[in-house]
């Protein structure tokens, strides 16, 4: 940051600012305009120096290249009483309506000096300026102090007073023999104050809130060259300006690289103002030491600190120990956005007469965005320069210009150099850019040179939460005091039921609860029934109130709720509630986690995972319809119709938010759904996920996941532990929501098998698939791949991505790969048949169908009947009657009935024809055996059809079946008209064949995709 902006004046001890931006179109106008002005007043109250040396001394004060005081000061030895009134007075003014001269501010020290007069200089003032010739003889009698003022232009107060005490050190070292004591340098006291104009309250406040960042650098370690003085090391960084703009990031110089002197330890000593080191001042030194143990460097790369820091090879270092500083007026929003995104850039120069080398480094600040975080320190490596990879990084050009060398080395003779390079025989490479050019590395060794680098910011970008302690001495003192009280008998309050009997208000509360809203819990306290009459210190420390406390914590916002006692009354309320249906459920014994699903939601969940959406998107408008402050219905259809509609199953969702804010796979379902358009947006609904069920081990996996996704890395490491730790201890609530036949969480393919200890990302992409939560899902079977390697089970998972997609190329294509690594597993068979039936690759699909195993879910057990072997299908459909029956699978079976009658014996059947006193005589005995099994299959299929309807009121192939098989009229046409009413198109040709089995297939009547197949496969097919 140059200081050639800044308008420096050497003979006025008036700063005259420069008119701010608002007023240069007005300059015109009017010419005699001057800005409201502070000023800075100066009083020298003593000097002390040693009793030998009573002469008189010149003193010059400066700010910023401004004088503030020069005058000739008489010394008051070593007295301890110090004068009332000042010796010399000066003063500065200052606009802090200049911003930019503000930030400049922060970069310079006040800068004391003093010098003894002879006798010869009394009557004329020495001039401190003085030429190069005289320099040596007579800066080694100059003295000096730097003093950090930054905190007088940042603070609020009309007046505000600094009161300064300090040793003035000689300019330049004296020869040892010279050298003085601490204790006999001279003593400076001052006073500096700020009057403070009214009319810029608006700009004092501004620099009142700011915040300010100091990039320190220390020192360059294991460079390429030992140290030259025929060399200039010069650094370069940035550092963010006055405007606050993504943008304006200012660039600053760090020159005159030194080498490492004797004894320099990095990690104590003073730095050195860069401001003042780049205008000539020989004294430059800080009154705030640097100080800081090795530990606390940030050692990304695994860098041997120790071994280079402890001068193994000292020629090799070289360093600035210097720093730059700068205010941030706008806020420190840019920077947060910047550092999540980015690096910070940084570069090393060496140039010489014959040329030289460039290097940079990328600083990672993104320490700094964790709470209370205002420091890091850091070891970074140096990388050759080079434009590309500096904007990836850092999102920036490099900062100065790189020199011209570059040590590219070409292996197709294993040691042949560059022409343009002067480096030193390579030790070993670090990266190869090409297939036959490597890059040694950067350091005097095989490893790469490193800077050590610091960042202060004033204040940390989020502050500190540090919640407050209650220490064990005040609770036991609060319970020593409540157990000297008499014990007394309590009346158990319920809802405001006064009631003595304990059981009584029990029950009257659980009744008063089914009333209200209530969003269940599981059981958290084990309650005694001794509660009522005695409070003792187990109850205290033990009982119900804290386990209340756990419950309210993890189920509500807390700091909404103690705004006011009135709002805190509410809270107890609840949290009172909440107990009594506790209290209730295990004094009553009630089982209120086993709920029967209603005969239409169960009816919709069939129609959706048989891939029906047509059909059960029909039965969840219906539900809607009588019920539509049920939540979990609009979750459910708008999951359905993630397949179909995505702006309506947004729609539903909203709804389901809407009505209930709280239930974890509403909010799951939300968050992954605007994941996809705008992560940052979602975070609330994760967090939110995090709060009200923080023990569910998959949400902290999906939530680490998205953490990861928005890069804050630490933080989705940190999720991924609590998420291990949750399993380590078996939480139940992992099984809340399951994912089997007729649950919310069950779909067509064949479940994805998950062994105990299988890494979570399984699980959690398992989840995310069935809520059609794509996009997430696809992080986490990519991070399953990272961390355990593949598997069938992940061959599958991505599979099923790609075939939610639409990919269906790509889904074979991974589900061939997993085939060849691991063969012919069910699961994966399974999912091929059905790709390559959506294909249209019919007779493919059926051969795989075939082969597949009728164990998984009801939709791959019903499309296996697709193959055509008629005793297999009878055995399937048997199986999934009894195990997964739904509407599909009985009319599938009265199909089959009614396509392969059973044998009838000639026994029977003369023993039921002679019932009816039917005369059969000259009919032949295989006709009437042939009667008897249509006769059967007819009654067998009637009775199938009736399951299905008990099943589902709509299941239109049921209604078709019985539209053909009831023998009277109005039956029949009733059958009819149920049948088109429940959207199945029957024509009167399968009418009037209604003992003629079906004339299609079973994927002809699966799913509105596959009712209008007319493959080749169902014509030759019959079920």
């Amino acid at each position: 940051m140059s200081k050639k902006k800044s308008g420096r004046s050497t003979s006025s001890s008036t700063l005259h600012t420069q008119r701010s931006m608002e007023l240069k179109s007005e300059d015109k106008l009017l010419p005699d305009y001057m800005p409201p002005t502070d000023t800075l007043i100066l009083k020298v109250f003593s000097l002390r120096v040693s009793d030998l040396d009573l002469r008189n001394f010149a003193i010059k004060v400066t700010f910023f290249d401004q004088l503030l005081l020069h005058a000739i000061v008489k010394p008051i030895g070593a007295r301890d009483e110090e004068p009332a009134s000042s010796i010399a007075n000066g003063s500065m003014v200052f606009d802090p309506s200049d911003y930019e001269k503000m930030c400049l501010f922060a970069d310079c020290p006040l800068v004391a000096q003093i010098q003894p007069l002879r006798k010869i200089d009394e009557h004329r003032p020495l001039k401190l300026e003085h030429s190069n010739a005289s320099m040596k003889d007579r800066a080694i009698d100059i003295s000096c102090c730097n003093v950090d003022i930054m905190p007088i232009f940042t603070t609020m107060k009309d007046t505000q007073k600094i009161c300064i005490k300090k040793r003035m050190e000689p300019m330049v070292l004296p020869p040892a023999l010279k050298r003085k004591s601490w204790d006999t340098l001279p003593l400076l006291t001052m006073e500096l104050t700020v009057e403070r104009n009214p009319l810029n309250n608006a700009h004092h406040k501004v620099l009142k809130n700011a915040n300010w960042m100091k990039l320190t650098l220390i020192a360059s370690y294991n460079m390429i060259i030992p140290f030259e003085n025929d060399f200039v090391y010069t650094a370069a960084s940035k550092i963010p300006t006055h405007s606050g703009d993504d943008a304006q990031f200012g660039l600053v110089t760090f020159s005159q690289g030194t080498k490492k002197p004797r004894g320099f330890n990095c990690m104590n000593f003073f730095p050195k103002w860069e401001s003042l080191r780049g205008s000539g001042e020989v004294f430059t030194q800080g009154d705030q030491k640097f100080e800081f143990p090795l530990e606390d460097v940030l050692n990304e790369h695994n860098i041997d600190l120790l071994y280079y820091m402890e001068e193994k090879i000292p020629y090799h270092s070289v360093v600035w120990g210097s720093f730059h500083r700068t205010l941030m007026l706008k806020g420190e929003r840019f920077l947060w956005r910047h550092l999540r995104h980015y690096k910070w850039p940084f570069e090393l120069h060496i140039y010489g007469e014959n040329g030289g080398y460039s290097f940079m480094a990328f600083l990672n600040l993104f320490q700094l965005l964790y709470s209370g975080e205002h420091t890091v320190r850091l070891a970074v490596p140096l990388h050759w320069i080079n434009a590309a990879t500096m904007m990836k990084e850092c999102n920036c050009d490099p900062l100065l210009t790189p020199n011209e060398t570059f040590p590219e080395y070409a292996t197709n003779n294993g040691h042949g150099r560059s022409s343009k390079s002067r480096m030193p025989e390579p030790l070993g490479t670090s990266e190869s850019t090409t297939s036959n050019i490597l890059i040694r590395p950067t350091g005097a060794d095989e490893n790469d040179a490193f800077v050590v680098i610091e960042v202060r910011l004033g204040r940390p970008l989020k502050p500190a939460m540090i919640p407050q302690e209650i220490l064990q001495q005040e609770i036991g003192a609060m319970l020593t005091k409540i157990e000297l009280e008499a014990p007394r008998k309590r009346i158990c309050v319920g809802r405001g039921q006064l009631e003595i009997e304990w059981q009584k208000t029990v029950r009257n509360a659980a009744n008063s609860l089914r009333k209200v809203p209530y969003y269940g819990a599981t059981e958290f306290c084990t309650f005694n029934r001794q509660l009522s009459e005695t409070r003792t210190r187990v109850e205290l420390t033990t009982s119900c109130w804290q386990e209340a406390a756990i419950f309210v914590n993890n189920h509500f916002v807390i700091h909404k709720y103690l705004e006011s006692d009135a709002i805190f009354e509410e809270l107890v309320m609840m949290s009172h509630a909440c107990l009594m249906k506790s209290a209730s459920n295990t004094l009553i014994r009630t089982d209120h986690l086993t709920v029967e699903v209603e005969p239409p939601l169960r009816a919709a969940r069939h129609a959706r995972q048989m891939q029906d959406i047509t059909h059960a998107i029909d039965i969840y408008l219906r539900l809607i319809v009588d019920k539509p402050r049920n939540a979990d219905y609009w979750r459910e259809l708008s999951t359905c119709m993630k397949d179909v509609d995505k702006e309506a199953a947004i729609v539903c969702l909203n709804k389901a938010v809407y009505i209930n804010p709280r239930h974890p796979l509403s909010l799951l379902s939300k968050g992954a759904m605007l994941f996809e358009d705008n992560p940052a947006v979602a975070e609330p609904f994760f967090i939110a996920l995090l709060t009200f069920h923080p023990s569910w081990t998959s949400v902290w996996v999906i939530a680490s996941v998205y953490f990861y996704e928005r890069e804050l890395f630490h933080l989705a490491q940190v999720t991924m532990n609590i998420a291990e730790k949750w399993r380590s201890l078996r939480c139940s609530e992992d099984v809340r929501y399951q994912r089997s036949w007729e649950k919310e969480l069950g779909d067509w393919w064949d479940c994805t098998p998950i062994l105990p200890n299988m890494s979570l990302y399984y699980d959690a992409a398992d989840l995310l698939l069935r809520l059609r939560a794509i996009t997430l899902a696809e992080v986490c079977i990519a991070k399953i791949l990272s961390v355990a390697g593949d598997s069938p089970q992940y061959y599958h998972l991505v599979s099923l991505c790609c075939r939610l997609r639409g990919d269906y190329h790509d889904a074979l294509c991974h589900i061939n790969v997993g085939v060849e690594k691991f063969g012919e597993v069910n699961y994966l068979k399974s999912l091929e048949a059905e790709v390559q039936h959506k294909l249209g690759n019919f007779k493919i699909a059926s051969e795989l169908f075939g082969k597949t195993e009728p164990d998984g879910e009801s939709y791959s057990a019903l499309m296996s009947l697709t193959a055509g072997d008629n005793t297999r299908a009878r055995a399937i459909l048997l199986d999934s009657v009894r195990s997964r029956p739904s509407a599909y699978a009985w009319a599938a079976l009265a199909e089959d009935w009614l396509a392969n009658p059973p044998p009838a014996s000639t026994n029977t059947m003369k023993s039921k024809t002679s019932k009816k006193h039917i005369d059969l005589e000259g009919i032949p005995d295989d006709v009437v055996r042939e009667a008897n099994r249509q006769t059967k299959a007819r009654a067998s299929a009637i009775a199938c059809s009736i399951q299905a309807l008990k099943i589902d009121r709509q299941a239109g192939r049921a209604w078709a079946i019985l539209g053909r098989l009831v023998r009277p009229k109005a039956k029949r046409l009733y059958c009819i008209k149920m049948a088109r009413m429940s959207g199945w198109k029957i024509r009167q040709k399968d009418i009037d064949t209604a003992n003629e089995a079906s004339r299609f297939a079973f994927c002809h009547f699966v799913g509105t995709a596959l009712r209008e197949c007319r493959c080749g496969m169902c014509e030759n097919t019959r079920v």
